[in-house]
C-alpha cells in the first residue's frame, strides 16, 4: 500500500479525516434550502391550477347530464301527454295541466329529476313532496334480483340526490308560437290552466340546473350564485329537447251505412 509523505497511507482513517470535502459537497451544503423554496412557491400555482382543471371538468360532466335530463324529460313529454287520463277527472289525450299534481306533468319533472341525479348535490330535508323511499326500495329490489348486496349510496345518498334535483331543477314545457315570425318557444303555463298539443306538434321541454360546485378554493370561479341556506356555490346549467308528440289517435272512423254488394 502506497505511504505518502507525511507517513500515513491512503486508507488510514486519520489520513481520511485530514482530507477536505469534495467541491460538489460544499455546493450542495450551500444550496440545500433552495429546493424547498422553488417547491414552496411552485406548488401554490401547480394545485390552484389542478382544483381549476377538476372543477372544469366536473362542470362539463355536469353539463351533459343535464342535456341527457332534457332529452328524457322530453321522451316523457311525449309518451305521457298523448295518455288519457279522463276517467280519472284529469288530462285528457293531449292536454296537459303545467302544475304540481298533475300525473302528466309530474312525470316529466320526475324523469329530469332521475337523469340529473348523478350529479347533484345532497339535501337533507325538502319541501317537494317527493317518494324518495320508493327510489330507495327499487334501486334495492333492482340488485337484489341480480343476487347482489346494493351498495352503500344507495342508503346514504340516493334519496339526498333526489332531493337536492328536486330543488334545484327547473323544467318548463314549450311550445312552437307559429303565430311569431321568430317561431319563439312560449311556456305553456302562459296559455292558461291547460295546452293541449296537436297530434304531431313539436314538444320541447326546458331543464335548467342549479349545479353544485363541490371543488373548493376555485368553486367561486365558476359560480353564478349561492344557495340561500348556505350550502354552497352553484352553476346555472340549462339545456332544452324537442320532439315530435306521438298522440295520433289510434281509433278508426265508424264504418259508413253503404249496403255492400258481393258478387
Amino acid at each position: 500500500m502506497p505511504i505518502e509523505p507525511d507517513g500515513l497511507n491512503s486508507a488510514d482513517p486519520r489520513r481520511q479525516a485530514c482530507t477536505p470535502a469534495p467541491r460538489w459537497r460544499h455546493a450542495l451544503a450551500q444550496e440545500s434550502g433552495t429546493a424547498t423554496i422553488e417547491f414552496c412557491m411552485v406548488f401554490p400555482i401547480v394545485l390552484f391550477l389542478t382544483l381549476i382543471l377538476v372543477q372544469s371538468t366536473l362542470l362539463m360532466v355536469g353539463n351533459q347530464f343535464v342535456h341527457y335530463a332534457a332529452f328524457a324529460a322530453t321522451r316523457s313529454a311525449i309518451v305521457y301527454i298523448p295518455a288519457d287520463y279522463s276517467h280519472q277527472g284529469v288530462e285528457g289525450r293531449n292536454t296537459i295541466v303545467p302544475d304540481e299534481g298533475s300525473p302528466k306533468f309530474d312525470a316529466i319533472r320526475a324523469a329530469a329529476y332521475l337523469a340529473v341525479m348523478p350529479v347533484c348535490g345532497k339535501l337533507d330535508d325538502s319541501s317537494e313532496n317527493l317518494r324518495t323511499g320508493e327510489l330507495v326500495d327499487g334501486l334495492n329490489d333492482h340488485f337484489a334480483s341480480y343476487g347482489q348486496d346494493a351498495p352503500r349510496w344507495v342508503d346514504t345518498l340516493a334519496a339526498a340526490r333526489l332531493r337536492y334535483a328536486a330543488e334545484n331543477t327547473d323544467v318548463q314545457i314549450l311550445y312552437s308560437d307559429i303565430l311569431n315570425e321568430d317561431l319563439d318557444l312560449v311556456d305553456i303555463a302562459s296559455a292558461g290552466d291547460f295546452y293541449n298539443f296537436g297530434p304531431r306538434e313539436t314538444i320541447t321541454v326546458r331543464v335548467e340546473h342549479r349545479l353544485n360546485l363541490s371543488v373548493p378554493y376555485v368553486r367561486g370561479i365558476f359560480a353564478d350564485g349561492e344557495h340561500a341556506d348556505g350550502r354552497g356555490k352553484y352553476a346555472n346549467v340549462t339545456a332544452h329537447y324537442t320532439l315530435t308528440n306521438e298522440g295520433i289517435d289510434p281509433s278508426l272512423p265508424e264504418q259508413p251505412p253503404i249496403e255492400r254488394i258481393t258478387r
